[in-house]
Protein backbone atom coordinates (compact mmCIF):
# COMPACT_ATOMS: atom_id res chain seq x y z
CA UNK A 1 0.00 0.00 0.00
CA UNK A 2 2.83 2.37 0.80
CA UNK A 3 4.46 1.59 -2.55
CA UNK A 4 1.19 2.38 -4.31
CA UNK A 5 0.90 5.71 -2.52
CA UNK A 6 4.46 6.65 -3.49
CA UNK A 7 3.68 5.77 -7.12
CA UNK A 8 0.55 7.93 -7.05
CA UNK A 9 2.47 10.84 -5.53
CA UNK A 10 5.19 10.66 -8.18
CA UNK A 11 2.55 10.44 -10.92
CA UNK A 12 0.77 13.53 -9.61
CA UNK A 13 4.04 15.46 -9.38
CA UNK A 14 4.87 14.49 -12.95
CA UNK A 15 1.47 15.68 -14.17
CA UNK A 16 1.84 18.99 -12.34
CA UNK A 17 5.34 19.63 -13.70
CA UNK A 18 4.35 18.79 -17.26
CA UNK A 19 1.32 21.06 -17.00
CA UNK A 20 3.34 24.16 -16.16
CA UNK A 21 2.55 26.78 -18.83
CA UNK A 22 4.02 29.90 -17.26
CA UNK A 23 7.23 30.72 -15.50
CA UNK A 24 10.61 32.36 -15.84
CA UNK A 25 13.15 31.91 -18.62
CA UNK A 26 15.24 33.71 -21.18
CA UNK A 27 15.31 34.59 -24.86
CA UNK A 28 17.76 33.66 -27.57
CA UNK A 29 17.55 34.47 -31.28
CA UNK A 30 18.00 32.82 -34.66
CA UNK A 31 17.10 32.98 -38.32
CA UNK A 32 18.13 29.86 -40.24
CA UNK A 33 15.84 30.28 -43.28
CA UNK A 34 14.76 26.62 -42.95
CA UNK A 35 11.20 25.38 -43.31
CA UNK A 36 9.66 25.68 -39.82
CA UNK A 37 8.95 22.44 -38.00
CA UNK A 38 5.33 23.52 -37.55
CA UNK A 39 4.91 23.60 -41.34
CA UNK A 40 4.84 19.78 -41.23
CA UNK A 41 1.40 18.27 -40.53
CA UNK A 42 2.80 15.55 -38.31
CA UNK A 43 4.25 18.25 -36.01
CA UNK A 44 1.44 20.78 -36.05
CA UNK A 45 -1.68 18.75 -36.76
CA UNK A 46 -3.73 18.73 -39.96
CA UNK A 47 -4.93 22.24 -40.80
CA UNK A 48 -2.63 23.92 -38.26
CA UNK A 49 0.50 24.08 -40.40
CA UNK A 50 2.71 27.17 -40.37
CA UNK A 51 3.41 28.82 -43.70
CA UNK A 52 6.64 28.27 -45.64
CA UNK A 53 7.82 30.06 -48.77
CA UNK A 54 9.92 29.60 -51.88
CA UNK A 55 13.08 31.69 -52.02
CA UNK A 56 11.27 34.42 -53.99
CA UNK A 57 8.87 34.89 -51.08
CA UNK A 58 5.89 33.10 -52.63
CA UNK A 59 3.87 31.13 -50.09
CA UNK A 60 3.94 27.39 -50.81
CA UNK A 61 0.35 26.22 -51.11
CA UNK A 62 1.22 22.56 -50.49
CA UNK A 63 3.67 23.41 -47.72
CA UNK A 64 3.24 20.16 -45.72
CA UNK A 65 4.69 18.21 -48.66
CA UNK A 66 7.55 20.45 -49.84
CA UNK A 67 10.93 19.51 -48.39
CA UNK A 68 13.03 22.07 -46.52
CA UNK A 69 15.94 23.88 -48.10
CA UNK A 70 17.94 22.65 -45.12
CA UNK A 71 17.57 19.00 -46.14
CA UNK A 72 19.45 19.67 -49.37
CA UNK A 73 16.66 18.46 -51.62
CA UNK A 74 13.80 20.89 -51.01
CA UNK A 75 12.69 24.40 -51.79
CA UNK A 76 10.82 25.45 -48.64
CA UNK A 77 12.22 28.42 -46.69
CA UNK A 78 11.14 30.54 -43.75
CA UNK A 79 8.77 33.24 -45.00
CA UNK A 80 10.45 36.62 -44.71
CA UNK A 81 7.16 38.29 -43.77
CA UNK A 82 7.41 36.48 -40.41
CA UNK A 83 9.95 39.02 -39.17
CA UNK A 84 9.30 40.52 -35.72
CA UNK A 85 7.51 43.85 -35.52
CA UNK A 86 6.14 46.39 -33.05
CA UNK A 87 2.59 47.66 -32.71
CA UNK A 88 1.42 50.10 -30.05
CA UNK A 89 4.58 49.54 -28.05
CA UNK A 90 4.22 45.73 -27.94
CA UNK A 91 6.52 43.39 -29.83
CA UNK A 92 5.25 40.51 -31.97
CA UNK A 93 7.36 37.62 -33.19
CA UNK A 94 7.56 33.99 -34.17
CA UNK A 95 9.98 31.58 -32.58
CA UNK A 96 11.05 28.12 -31.54
CA UNK A 97 10.17 26.33 -28.33
CA UNK A 98 11.96 23.35 -26.76
CA UNK A 99 11.75 20.18 -28.84
CA UNK A 100 11.00 18.19 -25.69
CA UNK A 101 7.85 20.29 -25.14
CA UNK A 102 6.76 20.50 -28.77
CA UNK A 103 3.65 18.31 -28.67
CA UNK A 104 0.60 20.50 -29.16
CA UNK A 105 2.62 23.73 -29.04
CA UNK A 106 2.54 24.73 -32.72
CA UNK A 107 0.44 27.82 -33.21
CA UNK A 108 0.24 28.66 -29.51
CA UNK A 109 1.21 32.06 -28.16
CA UNK A 110 2.99 33.29 -25.06
CA UNK A 111 3.24 36.76 -23.54
CA UNK A 112 6.79 37.57 -22.52
CA UNK A 113 7.71 40.35 -20.10
CA UNK A 114 11.40 41.22 -19.90
CA UNK A 115 12.77 41.56 -16.37
CA UNK A 116 15.67 43.92 -17.07
CA UNK A 117 18.30 41.27 -16.43
CA UNK A 118 20.26 38.89 -18.63
CA UNK A 119 20.93 35.16 -18.43
CA UNK A 120 24.72 35.49 -18.70
CA UNK A 121 25.29 39.18 -17.91
CA UNK A 122 23.27 42.30 -17.16
CA UNK A 123 24.17 45.46 -19.05
CA UNK A 124 22.35 48.70 -19.75
CA UNK A 125 20.88 47.03 -22.83
CA UNK A 126 19.01 44.56 -20.64
CA UNK A 127 17.88 47.23 -18.19
CA UNK A 128 16.51 49.29 -21.09
CA UNK A 129 13.91 46.63 -21.96
CA UNK A 130 12.64 46.05 -18.43
CA UNK A 131 8.86 45.82 -18.54
CA UNK A 132 8.65 45.57 -22.33
CA UNK A 133 6.29 42.89 -23.58
CA UNK A 134 6.54 40.56 -26.55
CA UNK A 135 3.90 38.19 -27.90
CA UNK A 136 5.58 35.17 -29.45
CA UNK A 137 3.86 32.50 -31.56
CA UNK A 138 5.41 29.04 -31.74
CA UNK A 139 6.19 28.09 -35.33
CA UNK A 140 9.25 25.94 -34.79
CA UNK A 141 10.95 23.61 -32.33
CA UNK A 142 14.57 23.22 -31.37
CA UNK A 143 16.15 20.26 -29.65
CA UNK A 144 18.94 22.60 -28.56
CA UNK A 145 16.34 24.90 -26.95
CA UNK A 146 15.97 24.34 -23.20
CA UNK A 147 12.97 24.65 -20.91
CA UNK A 148 11.88 28.25 -20.40
CA UNK A 149 13.87 29.39 -23.43
CA UNK A 150 12.22 31.19 -26.34
CA UNK A 151 14.32 31.28 -29.51
CA UNK A 152 13.02 34.37 -31.32
CA UNK A 153 13.13 34.52 -35.11
CA UNK A 154 15.17 37.63 -35.97
CA UNK A 155 17.11 38.06 -39.25
CA UNK A 156 20.79 38.13 -38.41
CA UNK A 157 20.15 36.36 -35.13
CA UNK A 158 22.36 33.40 -36.03
CA UNK A 159 21.66 30.34 -38.16
CA UNK A 160 22.08 27.87 -35.32
CA UNK A 161 22.21 24.16 -36.09
CA UNK A 162 21.17 24.53 -39.75
CA UNK A 163 21.80 27.17 -42.41
CA UNK A 164 19.44 27.55 -45.32
CA UNK A 165 20.14 31.25 -45.90
CA UNK A 166 22.82 31.11 -48.60
CA UNK A 167 20.28 31.33 -51.45
CA UNK A 168 18.33 34.24 -49.97
CA UNK A 169 20.38 36.22 -47.46
CA UNK A 170 23.95 35.14 -48.15
CA UNK A 171 26.54 33.44 -46.00
CA UNK A 172 27.78 36.36 -43.88
CA UNK A 173 25.26 36.13 -41.05
CA UNK A 174 27.54 36.67 -38.07
CA UNK A 175 28.30 34.11 -35.38
CA UNK A 176 26.59 30.75 -35.92
CA UNK A 177 24.93 31.10 -32.53
CA UNK A 178 23.93 34.67 -31.73
CA UNK A 179 24.58 36.13 -35.17
CA UNK A 180 25.43 39.78 -35.67
CA UNK A 181 24.85 40.82 -32.06
CA UNK A 182 27.31 38.19 -30.82
CA UNK A 183 29.88 39.66 -33.19
CA UNK A 184 29.21 43.10 -31.74
CA UNK A 185 29.45 41.86 -28.16
CA UNK A 186 32.89 40.42 -28.93
CA UNK A 187 34.02 43.55 -30.76
CA UNK A 188 32.78 46.01 -28.13
CA UNK A 189 33.87 43.84 -25.23
CA UNK A 190 32.37 43.29 -21.81
CA UNK A 191 34.30 45.80 -19.74
CA UNK A 192 33.61 49.49 -19.39
CA UNK A 193 30.89 51.90 -18.42
CA UNK A 194 27.30 50.72 -18.65
CA UNK A 195 26.19 53.59 -20.87
CA UNK A 196 29.22 53.17 -23.13
CA UNK A 197 28.56 49.47 -23.65
CA UNK A 198 24.84 50.11 -24.20
CA UNK A 199 25.43 52.66 -26.95
CA UNK A 200 28.38 50.85 -28.55
CA UNK A 201 26.46 47.59 -28.96
CA UNK A 202 23.44 49.34 -30.45
CA UNK A 203 25.58 51.35 -32.88
CA UNK A 204 27.59 48.29 -33.89
CA UNK A 205 24.49 46.16 -34.50
CA UNK A 206 22.74 48.91 -36.45
CA UNK A 207 25.73 49.14 -38.81
CA UNK A 208 25.91 45.39 -39.24
CA UNK A 209 22.18 45.14 -39.97
CA UNK A 210 22.48 47.82 -42.65
CA UNK A 211 25.58 46.28 -44.20
CA UNK A 212 24.22 42.73 -44.20
CA UNK A 213 20.62 43.42 -45.28
CA UNK A 214 20.86 46.76 -47.07
CA UNK A 215 19.34 45.28 -50.23
CA UNK A 216 16.56 43.39 -48.43
CA UNK A 217 14.02 45.74 -46.89
CA UNK A 218 12.15 43.13 -44.84
CA UNK A 219 15.29 41.46 -43.48
CA UNK A 220 16.72 44.86 -42.53
CA UNK A 221 13.50 45.81 -40.75
CA UNK A 222 13.54 42.53 -38.85
CA UNK A 223 17.19 42.92 -37.88
CA UNK A 224 16.56 46.45 -36.60
CA UNK A 225 13.89 45.06 -34.26
CA UNK A 226 16.80 43.72 -32.21
CA UNK A 227 18.38 47.19 -32.22
CA UNK A 228 15.35 49.34 -31.51
CA UNK A 229 12.79 47.30 -29.59
CA UNK A 230 15.17 44.93 -27.83
CA UNK A 231 17.94 47.53 -27.36
CA UNK A 232 20.62 45.04 -28.54
CA UNK A 233 20.10 43.04 -25.35
CA UNK A 234 21.58 39.56 -25.69
CA UNK A 235 19.80 36.65 -24.00
CA UNK A 236 17.49 38.73 -21.79
CA UNK A 237 15.71 37.15 -18.83
CA UNK A 238 11.92 37.06 -18.93
CA UNK A 239 8.68 35.91 -17.38
CA UNK A 240 6.14 34.21 -19.61
CA UNK A 241 2.53 33.08 -19.63
CA UNK A 242 0.18 31.65 -22.28
CA UNK A 243 -2.00 34.14 -24.09
CA UNK A 244 -4.58 34.27 -26.84
CA UNK A 245 -2.90 34.57 -30.24
CA UNK A 246 -3.56 37.99 -31.79
CA UNK A 247 -4.85 38.32 -35.34
CA UNK A 248 -1.61 40.07 -36.34
CA UNK A 249 0.32 36.83 -35.82
CA UNK A 250 -2.39 34.35 -36.84
CA UNK A 251 -2.63 36.01 -40.26
CA UNK A 252 1.12 35.45 -40.81
CA UNK A 253 1.42 32.00 -39.25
Amino acid sequence: MKALNIFVIFSLVNIILNDVTSGKGWASRYWDCCKPSCAWSNNSGEGNEAKSCYKDGTVITDSPYEQSICTGNGGAHTCMFQIPFVKDGVGYAFGAVPGAEATGTCGKCFKITFTGEGKFETQGNHKAIKGKQLIIMASNIGYDVEGGQFDIMIPGGGVGAFNGCSETLGDNMGERYGGLLSECENEVGYEGGEEEIYLSRKQCLSKKCSKTFGSNELALKGCMFLVDFMEAAGNPALEYEPTECPKELKDLY
